[in-house]
C-alpha cells in the first residue's frame, strides 16, 4: 500500500488547475497506487471526462483543433496503451516488458527513500554511517533526487519525440541556476516525505540545502533570466532544451581585500556536480583557422571546401530541469571543450613534457571561465572561440536530432525553433548555413530560408557600447569560411536596401552589418536582426526604444518583425523557496496553492491589504526575513544590523549605467547629516554585485562603497542610525537570503538605459517596495501595483539627451548637496582622494553621462519621503501587500506563454505519467515473472513501451564525434602512437 501523503506540503488535498485547464486534486502527481488495470482505466476516463468539460475555462486554440486534440488525448490513455501496445513476436514482447518493469518508476514510501539513500552513500559515495557528513548526504541526496529527475527526462525526450512535436532550442551563454537540490524536491513533490525519511537517520533536509554550492554558470540578470525560463518551459509542458557552456571556473567568485574586488576562481566543480550527466557518447568536432578553397563535388559543382587548421571536441554535459509538480522534464545541454588528441605520447617520449599536454590545456582554455577578459587580442580571440564552440556544436546537435525525424530540410523549421538569447549566439546563424550549404548541399536560397524561419532573437540592452562586435580581421583569421558567408548575407541585405532606398549611401552605410566607420567590425546584433524572423524587447519601455532609437531603420524595413516580450521571474524558486513563510501565509489565505503556476490569482488578496491582522502576520513574517539576513551579514561581513530599522537592498552586476555611485553618494549625504546633528530616520544600506574584471570603473565604485562603509560604520557617534554592508560574492543562492528581506530595494538606472530588469520584479513580489527611475519593467510594474506603492525620481527616458547637454554645456547647476558629497570625497574623508579621483572626474565638468548630477536631488528627496512614511508601519505595511499581490503578471510562465505563441510556435505537450502496475500484474504478463520485495514493481513508463523507428544506437565508444560527413576524418580522434586508439568506432546518439 502507498504511504499516506504528507499533507504538510502545500498543495495537496486542494484543488488545481493544470496545464491543460482541467481540474485536478491538487498541484502534486497524481497518485500511484498497485491498482487493477481496469480501474486504472476508468480513473483516467473520469479525469478525461472532467478535463473535457471544464477545457473551456482556459480555451487557447480553436474549438475544432481543440476538439480533435481531446479525441486524441481520450486514445492516448496510459492504461489503454499498455493493454492494446503491438509487438512483432512474443518474445520481443516479454523482453520489452521486463525491461520496463526493471526499470520501473521510483517508488515514493518512506522505507524506500531511505534505502535509496542509503544505497548512494555506500555505494556511490563508498562511505560508511561513521564516514558519512552533511556534505556527503548532501550528494547523496542529490543522486537520489538526480535519478529520478533522469527517469522523466528520458521518458519526456521519447514522449516528444513520439509525438513529432516542434522544440524550441533556448541558446543562452548564461544559465544562473543557483542551488538545484531543493528546487527539485520541490518540483517533484517530496520535499515534505525526505525531510521526515532523513530525520531518522539523522539528518536535517534544511543542513544538507546548504551545502550545496552555486553552479558557476552565468553572472547576472541575462542568465538568471534564461534559468527562470527553463523552468517554466518544464513547468508550463512545453517541448524545450536549453543550450550553453559548461564553465569549469565560473566568471569569478568575488572576495575583497582591502575594500577591493579580488578575482578567484570559482572551483565550484571541485567535487564535481551530482545533477550534470556526462555525455561521452554525444561530442561534436569543432574547428578554427585554416584556409577555404573553391573545388568541385562529385557532380561538377563549384563548392566550398574548409580545411581547419585546429580542431577540437564539444562534449555535452546535461542538467536535467523539472517542472513543478508534472512529470515533464527538460534539459540545458552544456558543452565542455576538449581535445581532438587527449595526449601525445610522441612529444612525451621525445622528452617535451610540457609540449605533450599543451593541446590539451589549449583546447580547454575555451570553457574554463565565463566571459574571459578581452583587453587584450588573446582574450578576444578566446572569448571568439568560446562563442563558436557554443554555436556550434549546438547547430550540429539540433541538425543531428531533426535527421532523426527523417524529414527534409524544407521542413526544419516545423520541428525546431531556435531563441538567440542577446547577440552572444549570432554566430549561429552562418555556422547553419554553413552546414546546410557546404555538408547537406542546398543552395543559398534554400539554406537562407530555412535560416531565417529558424532563428529568433531577443535584445537586452540598448546601450550601443554593449551592442556586440568582432574585428572583421579576427573573424577573417579564426572563422575564415564564416566571413564569407556574413560577407554574402550584408551584400544580399544591401541590394535589398538599395531598392528600397535607391542611391541612399547614408542608409546603406547605417545598415551595413559590417561597420567601416572605424576599422572594419561586424554589428552582431544586425547580422542577429537580419537573420532572424522576430526580434523582441524585454520590457514595453526597452520595446519601443529598440523600435524607434536603436535600430529605426530596421523597423521601418520590417515593423512586423519587432514584438515585446515583457522578462518575468519564476515564483517556485522566488516566492515558495527563498521566501517559505511568505508562500505558506498565501496559500492559507487563498485556500490554494494553484497560484504557484498561475500567479495572477494572487490578485484575490487584495482585499486583505488594510486587514490589520493580516499586516501584522505579513510584517511579522516580513522581520523574520531580515533575522535571517542579519545573521547572514554577521557571519560573512562580521557587521552586526539592527532588524527594526528600515532595510535599503542594492544587488545587482555593477555598471555605471545602474548608478550603484548616485547610491553611496546619497549614503554620504545621509552620514554627513548625521554627523552635523540632524535627525535621521535609521537605516541600513546593503550592497552586492560583481564588477566585471576588466571594467576598472566599476571595480572602482565598489572600493568607494567599502570605503565609505569602513568609515560609517566604525563612527561612534553613527551607531545604528547608519550602516553600511557590502556581501561579497552575490549569487543566486544569497539572493534568496537578501531578497525576502528588503524594506526597500533600489533600480536606479538611467531612465533609458536598463531593458528591463527582473531583480526589480522578486523584490516586489517579496514585499519589498522600489525605489526607482521609469526604466526598463519599472514603468510596467508600477502600472500593476499602483503608483502609490513605488517611489519614483529622477528625469524620464524622453528628456535624458537634453539634460545631458544641458550638463555638457554647462548651463545645469547641481543640487548643493551634490557639492556637498564631492568636497567630502576630495577633503580625504574616507581615505586619499587621489585613489577615487576619476570617479569625481567622471561626474564633473560636463563628463556625468550618465546624470547623476540632475537626479541627485530628486533622489534624495524621495529617500525622506521613504523615512517619513516607513514611520506609519499600517501604512507602510498595505504598501509592502500590494507591492506583493498585484505583481502577477511578472510570472515567467506568462513570459514563455507568450514567446511560445507568438514567437516559436509551440504547444503544450504533457505527459501522462507512468502506469501503476502490481506485482500480480506483472508477474501475470511476464514469464518468468520479476522477483524481489513488493516495492519492485511500481510504476512503468509507457513511452518505454511505444515503438521508436527513429532512435538509433549509441555507439560504445565514448569519443566518438557526431558529423553527417561519413568521410570526416575528424569521426574519431587521432592516434598518437600505434596501439594507443581511444577513438574507437563512431556512430549517433540517443539525444
Amino acid at each position: 500500500m502507498e504511504e499516506k501523503r504528507n499533507t504538510n506540503s502545500p498543495g495537496f488535498d486542494r484543488p488545481k488547475l493544470n496545464r491543460s485547464g482541467s481540474i485536478t486534486s491538487a498541484t502534486s502527481h497524481p497518485p500511484r497506487s498497485n491498482s487493477n488495470p481496469k480501474l486504472i482505466a476508468k480513473h483516467q476516463q473520469q479525469l478525461y471526462e472532467e478535463s473535457r468539460n471544464k477545457k473551456t475555462q482556459e480555451q487557447q486554440i480553436p474549438q475544432q483543433q481543440q476538439q480533435q486534440k481531446q479525441s486524441s488525448n481520450q486514445s492516448e490513455d496510459p492504461a489503454l496503451q499498455l493493454s492494446s501496445l503491438k509487438f512483432e513476436s512474443d518474445k520481443e514482447k516479454e523482453q520489452a516488458l521486463l525491461w520496463a518493469f526493471l526499470a520501473s518508476y521510483l517508488p515514493e514510501d518512506k522505507s524506500s527513500l531511505q534505502k535509496e539513500f542509503v544505497k548512494h552513500v555506500e555505494y556511490t559515495l563508498a562511505q560508511t554511517r561513521s564516514e558519512c557528513t552533511d556534505f556527503s548526504s548532501f550528494q547523496a541526496l542529490s543522486y537520489c533526487t538526480r535519478d529520478r529527475l533522469i527517469e522523466r527526462w528520458k521518458d519526456t525526450k521519447l514522449f516528444f519525440k513520439q509525438k513529432n512535436v516542434k522544440q524550441v532550442n533556448y541558446m543562452s551563454l548564461e544559465f544562473l541556476l543557483g542551488r538545484s537540490l531543493q528546487n527539485s524536491l520541490s518540483a517533484l513533490g517530496l520535499v515534505g516525505k525526505y525531510a521526515d525519511a532523513l530525520m531518522d537517520l539523522g539528518f536535517k533536509l534544511e543542513d544538507l540545502y546548504d551545502e550545496e554550492r552555486d553552479a558557476g554558470l552565468g553572472n547576472g540578470g541575462l542568465g538568471r533570466l534564461a534559468a527562470c525560463f527553463m523552468d517554466s518551459l518544464a513547468t508550463c509542458n512545453y517541448p524545450g532544451y536549453g543550450y550553453g557552456l559548461r564553465y569549469k571556473f565560473g566568471m569569478f567568485y568575488q572576495t575583497l581585500v582591502d575594500g577591493e574586488q579580488v578575482e578567484l576562481p570559482d572551483y565550484w566543480l571541485n567535487y564535481g556536480s551530482p545533477w550534470e550527466i556526462e555525455r561521452l557518447d554525444v561530442s561534436y568536432p569543432i574547428n578554427f583557422y585554416g584556409k577555404v578553397s573553391e573545388v568541385e563535388d562529385e557532380n561538377g559543382n563549384k563548392v566550398m571546401k574548409w580545411d581547419q587548421g585546429e580542431q577540437m571536441l564539444a562534449v555535452a554535459y546535461d542538467y536535467p530541469i523539472p517542472g513543478f509538480k508534472t512529470y515533464n522534464t527538460v534539459a540545458i545541454r552544456l558543452w565542455s571543450s576538449k581535445p581532438s588528441d587527449e595526449f601525445n605520447l610522441d612529444s612525451f617520449n621525445r622528452g617535451d613534457y610540457l609540449g605533450a599536454i599543451e593541446e590539451k590545456e589549449k583546447s580547454e582554455n575555451i570553457t574554463n571561465v565565463l566571459y574571459p577578459n578581452d583587453n587584450t587580442m588573446q582574450g578576444k580571440e578566446l572569448r571568439l572561440k568560446q562563442q563558436y564552440l557554443f554555436v556550434s556544436a549546438t547547430i550540429q546537435d539540433i541538425i543531428s536530432q531533426f535527421k532523426e525525424t527523417g524529414k527534409p530540410f524544407s521542413e526544419f523549421h516545423k520541428f525546431h525553433a531556435i531563441q538567440l538569447n542577446d547577440t552572444h549566439p549570432t554566430l549561429g546563424i552562418p555556422e547553419l548555413m554553413r552546414i546546410l550549404i557546404d555538408e547537406e548541399k542546398k543552395s543559398w536560397d534554400e539554406a537562407w530560408d530555412i535560416t531565417t524561419k529558424t532563428f529568433s532573437y531577443t535584445n537586452h540592452t540598448v546601450l550601443p557600447e554593449a551592442l556586440e562586435k568582432w574585428s572583421v580581421s579576427m573573424v577573417e583569421n579564426v572563422l575564415p569560411r564564416h566571413i564569407m558567408i556574413i560577407y554574402e548575407i550584408n551584400e544580399r541585405f544591401l541590394k535589398f536596401v538599395e531598392q528600397k532606398w535607391p542611391g541612399d549611401m547614408s542608409k546603406r552605410r547605417a545598415l551595413s552589418i559590417i561597420d567601416e566607420s572605424d576599422g572594419k567590425f561586424i554589428r552582431m546584433a544586425f547580422l542577429a536582426i537580419v537573420g532572424s524572423h522576430t526580434i523582441n524587447g524585454v520590457a514595453e519601455l526597452h520595446s519601443e526604444l529598440v523600435k524607434h532609437d536603436v535600430f529605426p531603420l530596421f523597423y521601418e524595413i520590417w515593423p512586423k518583425k519587432f514584438q515585446n516580450k515583457t522578462n518575468g521571474v519564476t515564483p517556485r524558486r522566488w516566492i515558495q523557496q527563498s521566501n517559505p513563510q511568505l508562500a505558506e501565509l498565501i496559500t492559507r489565505s487563498l485556500n490554494s496553492d494553484r497560484w504557484l503556476v498561475n500567479l495572477e490569482i494572487i490578485k484575490d488578496l487584495v482585499h486583505l491589504a488594510d486587514n490589520s491582522s493580516f499586516q501584522k502576520e505579513w510584517m511579522e513574517i516580513k522581520r523574520n526575513n531580515k533575522i535571517r539576513l542579519a545573521k547572514y551579514i554577521e557571519k560573512k561581513c562580521d557587521i552586526q544590523v539592527n532588524v527594526d530599522v528600515l532595510f535599503d537592498v542594492q544587488v545587482k552586476r555593477f555598471h555605471e549605467y545602474k548608478r550603484q555611485l548616485l547610491n553611496v553618494l546619497s549614503v554620504i549625504n545621509r552620514y554627513l547629516d548625521i554627523k552635523e546633528g540632524k535627525k535621521v530616520a535609521p537605516r541600513v544600506v546593503i550592497f552586492g554585485g560583481k564588477a566585471a574584471p576588466g571594467y576598472y570603473m566599476a571595480k572602482l565604485i565598489i572600493k568607494l562603497i567599502n570605503s565609505v562603509a569602513d568609515v560609517v560604520n566604525n563612527d561612534p557617534k553613527v551607531g545604528d542610525l547608519l550602516k553600511v554592508v557590502f556581501i561579497p560574492n552575490y549569487c543566486v543562492s544569497n539572493a534568496e537570503i537578501i531578497i525576502p528581506a528588503s524594506d526597500i530595494s533600489q533600480h536606479i538606472s538611467t531612465a533609458g538605459t536598463e531593458a528591463s530588469g527582473t531583480s526589480n520584479m522578486k523584490f516586489s513580489m517579496n514585499g519589498g517596495l522600489i525605489i526607482g527611475t521609469l526604466d526598463g519593467a519599472n514603468i510596467e510594474i508600477r502600472d500593476a501595483i499602483g503608483h502609490e506603492n513605488m517611489y519614483i525620481f529622477g528625469a524620464r527616458s524622453e528628456e535624458v539627451n537634453k539634460v545631458k547637454k544641458l550638463i555638457h554645456d554647462g548651463k545645469f547647476t547641481p543640487d548643493a548637496r551634490w557639492a556637498r558629497v564631492l568636497t567630502a570625497i576630495k577633503e580625504d574623508t574616507f581615505g586619499p582622494h587621489e585613489q577615487f579621483q576619476d570617479i569625481i572626474n567622471s561626474v564633473s565638468g560636463g563628463n556625468d553621462h550618465y546624470i547623476l548630477s540632475y537626479d541627485f536631488g530628486s533622489y534624495l528627496d524621495i529617500q525622506n519621503a521613504i523615512d517619513q512614511d516607513f514611520k506609519d508601519r499600517a501604512r507602510w505595511a498595505k504598501k509592502s501587500i500590494m507591492a506583493s499581490v498585484c505583481c502577477g503578471k511578472f510570472s515567467s510562465d506568462r513570459t514563455i506563454k507568450e514567446y511560445a505563441e507568438q514567437i516559436w510556435g509551440i504547444e503544450e505537450w504533457k505527459r501522462p505519467g507512468p502506469v501503476p502496475v502490481s506485482n500480480e500484474e506483472a508477474r501475470s504478463l511476464l514469464v518468468p515473472p520479476p522477483t524481489g520485495s513488493p516495492n519492485d514493481i511500481n510504476a512503468i513508463s509507457i513511452e518505454r513501451l511505444s515503438p521508436l523507428t527513429f532512435v538509433k544506437q549509441t555507439s560504445a565508444s565514448p569519443l566518438s564525434v557526431i558529423s553527417g560527413d561519413k568521410n570526416n576524418n575528424a569521426l574519431k580522434p587521432k592516434q598518437t602512437t600505434k596501439g594507443f586508439n581511444i577513438g574507437g568506432q563512431p556512430g549517433n546518439p540517443t539525444n
